[in-house]
């Protein structure tokens, strides 16, 4: 059976033809994304939530070249998304680092920078679910705003609100807790 008739067979909801793309796949698949991601479980982890995509999008995906091409392809963007995301997070904790550094580092400073990048994960953690959902899909994956409406089906008018609003409540948290960071130090040192 063609990789094509499995793929149709999958469409009817043919268990065994899934089953069969997936052994066929799964490792030739893995080490694809073990080149891209340099960590063999978390590759593995993303072929299976590729799988896992397919099988729930069987119904209206379409193969425009091969069953293969379109397989490769999504475990090639899903990898290409995690790295765009771990490099995002990197920067981002650089940031806190630069802005919570000087040039003498000792292990104060260590722990402010900790509960700041706590709080901050914290009050993103408040955000109402959606607002929290779009502003990690923005800022700690690193998406786009049209790529975050399409993934959600929602507009892209809708995303930068929802952003607005997360940056809007978050600078007052992050303030009110620097506000009291600043009293106590200006009441340490007084």
């Amino acid at each position: 059976m063609s990789d094509l008739d499995l793929f149709n067979a999958l469409k009817k909801d043919d268990n065994a033809s899934f089953e069969t793309l997936f052994r066929k796949y799964f490792k030739s698949l893995t080490v694809f994304a073990n080149k891209l991601l340099h960590d063999l479980d978390e590759s593995q982890d993303l072929v299976q939530e590729v799988f896992v995509k397919l099988y729930e999008n069987r119904n209206t995906l379409e193969v425009h070249t091969s069953v293969k091409a379109l397989l490769y392809q999504s475990v090639r963007n899903k990898s290409l998304d995690r790295i765009r995301s771990k490099n995002t997070k990197s920067g981002h904790h650089e940031q806190i680092l630069a802005l919570s550094s000087d040039d003498h580092i000792d292990d104060s400073d260590s722990i402010l920078q900790v509960e700041l990048e706590e709080k901050i994960y914290s009050a993103i953690s408040n955000l109402p679910d959606q607002c929290q959902l779009i502003f990690k899909m923005s800022r700690l994956e690193g998406k786009r705003n049209q790529e975050i409406a399409e993934e959600l089906n929602i507009s892209k008018r809708t995303v930068e609100t929802q952003i607005s609003n997360a940056l809007k409540k978050l600078r007052v948290e992050i303030f009110q807790y620097l506000k009291g960071l600043i009293f106590i130090v200006l009441h340490f040192f007084s």
